[in-house]
C-alpha cells in the first residue's frame, strides 16, 4: 500500500519526486524518503511522518537529476526512520524503493550470510539480494526478482550509473516520458499533469529509465515494445494544496459527483446499449469487494434484485478468495474497488478469470489492474478522492450500480434518476445535536434492509477516523445478543427510510429505550415513539435514501474526529489503496 515515485531528467528532479509523493500519500504516510545520485554516489534522506517533514529535511543545495522516492504504509517493521525507504544494500551500491510484500524474505535473509541488516523490513532483503548477484545491473535485477516470491513494484538506483531500473509483479507501476524527463510511479496521478503519454508495466516486466529514453524488457532479458497510452484529461487529476480538510470537501462534492455520473451515463452513454444487452443475458451476479466497496456492493446487489430481477450474492474478497466457492461460468462476477488496485479483490478477479467466468469491474480509476482483467467496465466518476475514509467515491459506486440496475430494468428509471440528482443537496448535521451527543463513546448503528447497509458504513466511518469502537448491526438482531451492551450511556443511531419497516423499527427503538439507551433517529417519516434526537431526511424515492442518509453519518464521523483533534484525512494505521494482502 506504499507509493513509489522516481524521476530522471536534465535538471534537478527532487521537487518533482516530492510533488509526486504528496499525490501518493493516500497509499501511506507513516514515513517517507528519497535516494538520489550525487557525483555517482547514492545519498538518502528519510523522515518519519508526512511528506512535509521530508521536505523540511531536503536542503536547498540538494540537487540531482536521478531521484527515487517512497511514502510508506508499514507492513514489516514498526514505524521508524530505520524502516523507512529507500533501503541501501550492505555495500551502498544499490538503493531500492518498494511497494508490495516479499513473502519469502525470511528464507532469503538466511541465504545472505554475513550481511548486516539495519531494518526489520522485507525490502532491505531485496536490495542486498540485487547487490549480491553478478552480471550487468539489469541481469542482477532480473536474477534477484526470480528469487523473490510475492508482489513488488520497485525503482532501483545503482552507484556510478545515471539510470533508474524498474520492475513490477502484482503491484501497479507506470512510466511516462517526454523530452528531457522520464518518471515512474505507482499511480499516474503522480505525474499526470506533466505528460501526454504513459506506459503500463505488466507482471514480470522491467524498464530502464535514462535521460532521453526508456527501454522495456521481459523476464528473459529480451527487449520488448510497449504501446503508449494517452492521458485522458479528466477530473481525476485535482490539486488542492491549500485544502485543510479534504474529507469535508469531498462530502460537499457529492451532488456534483452525482450530476457528473448521470451526465456520463445518460448523455455520453459511457456504457453502450450493446454492453447492457450482453449484461442482461446473465441471470446470476456475484459481487466481491472489501470495506466500503463491500457496503456499496450490498446495495448494488439489492438494486439488481429489485429492479432487474436478477439473483445476486455478495462476498468479502478476502473470504471469497480462500473459501470453497464453486465458480459458475454462467454467473457474472462483479468486482468493486475505488482504486482498482485492491489486492484481495484483484486476486479474486484473477481466480475467476482463470476458471473461465466473466468479470465486471466497478472502478474510479481508468487505468488500473482490475480494469485490465475486466470483460466489462462500469466506471464511476467521483474524481480523485484524497481522504482515506471514502465518502464521495462510495456514493458514486452506489449511484452507478443503481444506474446499472435501471438500465437493465424493464421499467425506464432514467427520468427518476435525473430528477434525483437535480434535487439532492448536502444538508449540514445539526450543530445543536452534535453538542449533545459528543459525550457518547459507546455507539451502535442499526437499520433494516438498505438501512442496515447504511448502518455498517456509518459505523465504519466513525471507526476509521474517530477511533470509536462502534458497530453497525441489523436492527432485528439486537435482541440476539447485542442488546446486552445497551445501557443509559449508549447512543443508538437508528436509520429508518423503508416505509414497510417503520413499525418494526419502532419496536426496536422501544427495546433500546427500555434498557436506557438514547436514540438518534434519521428518517423522512414521523414515528409513533419518542426519541432523544431526530434528523429529518429529505423524502426521496426509497432507492435514493442510502445516499441521503449516509451524508449525515459521514459528517457525524468527521465532527467526532475534529472534536478529538484527529486528522480525518490521514487516520492512523490506514491507507486508502490496500495493495497488499
Amino acid at each position: 500500500m506504499c507509493g513509489i515515485c522516481a524521476s530522471i531528467g536534465k535538471g534537478n528532479q527532487i521537487e518533482d519526486v516530492l510533488k509526486g509523493l504528496k499525490r501518493l500519500e493516500y497509499r501511506g504516510y507513516d514515513s517517507s524518503g528519497i535516494a538520489l545520485l550525487k557525483k555517482a554516489k547514492i545519498e538518502t534522506i528519510k523522515s518519519v511522518g508526512t511528506i512535509n517533514r521530508l521536505e523540511e529535511k531536503v536542503c536547498g543545495n540538494d540537487n540531482s537529476n536521478v531521484v527515487i522516492g517512497h511514502t510508506r504504509w508499514a507492513t514489516h517493521g514498526k514505524v521508524c526512520k530505520e524502516n523507512s525507504h529507500p533501503h541501501l544494500s550492505f555495500d551502498g551500491s544499490v538503493a531500492i524503493v518498494h511497494n508490495g510484500i516479499i513473502e519469502n524474505f525470511e528464507e532469503l535473509k538466511k541465504q545472505l550470510d554475513g550481511v548486516e541488516f539495519h531494518s526489520q523490513t522485507d525490502t532491505e532483503v531485496f536490495s542486498n539480494l540485487i547487490a549480491k548477484e553478478s552480471g550487468s545491473s539489469l541481469e542482477k535485477l532480473l536474477s534477484a526478482s526470480k528469487k523473490v516470491q510475492g508482489s513488488f513494484a520497485i525503482a532501483v538506483l545503482f552507484e556510478n550509473e545515471k539510470k533508474i531500473y524498474c520492475a513490477k509483479r502484482k503491484s501497479p507501476l507506470y512510466v511516462a516520458i517526454r523530452q528531457g524527463q522520464i518518471m515512474a510511479a505507482s499511480d499516474i496521478s503522480a505525474f499526470e499533469d506533466k505528460f501526454d503519454f504513459f506506459y503500463v508495466l505488466e507482471d514480470d516486466e522491467f524498464a530502464i529509465l535514462s535521460e532521453n529514453k526508456v527501454e522495456f524488457f521481459a523476464a528473459d532479458c529480451t527487449g520488448i515494445e510497449k504501446e503508449q497510452k494517452m492521458f485522458e484529461k479528466t477530473a481525476f487529476f485535482e490539486d488542492f494544496p491549500d485544502e485543510k480538510c479534504f474529507m469535508r470537501k469531498e462530502i460537499a462534492e457529492q451532488p456534483i459527483v452525482l450530476k457528473r455520473t448521470s451526465f456520463k451515463y445518460f448523455s455520453e452513454k459511457v456504457v453502450s446499449d450493446e454492453t447492457i444487452s450482453k449484461l442482461k443475458k446473465f441471470h446470476n451476479f456475484h459481487f466481491v469487494a472489501c470495506g466500503t466497496a463491500y457496503h456499496s456492493a450490498l446495495l448494488g446487489a439489492e438494486y439488481l434484485q429489485r429492479f432487474a430481477k436478477k439473483h445476486c450474492e455478495v462476498s468479502v474478497a478476502s473470504e471469497f478468495r480462500y473459501g470453497s466457492q464453486k465458480i459458475n461460468k454462467k454467473c457474472l462476477y462483479v468486482f468493486v474497488s475505488q482504486s482498482g488496485e485492491t489486492a484481495d479483490t484483484i486476486a479474486c478477479a484473477s481466480m475467476v478469470k482463470e476458471k473461465g467466468a466473466k468479470v465486471l469491474c466497478v472502478t474510479n480509476v481508468p487505468y488500473c489492474t482490475l480494469n485490465n482483467l475486466a470483460d466489462f467496465i462500469l466506471p464511476t466518476f467521483a474524481g480523485k478522492e484524497i481522504a482515506v475514509a471514502s465518502t464521495k467515491a462510495y456514493v458514486a459506486q452506489v449511484f452507478t450500480m443503481l444506474i446499472l440496475a435501471g438500465l437493465m430494468s424493464e421499467k425506464d428509471l432514467s427520468e427518476t434518476l435525473k430528477r434525483f440528482v437535480l434535487s439532492f443537496q448536502i444538508k449540514p448535521f445539526p450543530e445543536e445535536i452534535l453538542k449533545e451527543i459528543f459525550s457518547y463513546s459507546k455507539i451502535f448503528f442499526v437499520g433494516r434492509g438498505q438501512d442496515y447497509v447504511t448502518s455498517l458504513e456509518g459505523a465504519l466511518k466513525l471507526k476509521e477516523i474517530a477511533y470509536i469502537n462502534c458497530i453497525g448491526i441489523a436492527a432485528g438482531e439486537l435482541k440476539h445478543g447485542t442488546l446486552a451492551l445497551v445501557d443509559d450511556k449508549t447512543l443508538v443511531v437508528v436509520i429508518s427510510t423503508k416505509k414497510s419497516m417503520r413499525e418494526k423499527i419502532e419496536n426496536n427503538i422501544q427495546e433500546i429505550k427500555a434498557r436506557g439507551g438514547k436514540i438518534l433517529l434519521l428518517s423522512q417519516f414521523e414515528h409513533n415513539v419518542d426519541v432523544e434526537y431526530k434528523i429529518d431526511l429529505t423524502a426521496f424515492d426509497e432507492e435514493f435514501m442510502p445516499i441521503e442518509s449516509i451524508a449525515f453519518l459521514q459528517q457525524l464521523a468527521l465532527a467526532y474526529a475534529l472534536a478529538e483533534g484527529y486528522d480525518p484525512d490521514k487516520p492512523r494505521n490506514l491507507a486508502k489503496s490496500v495493495t497488499v494482502e
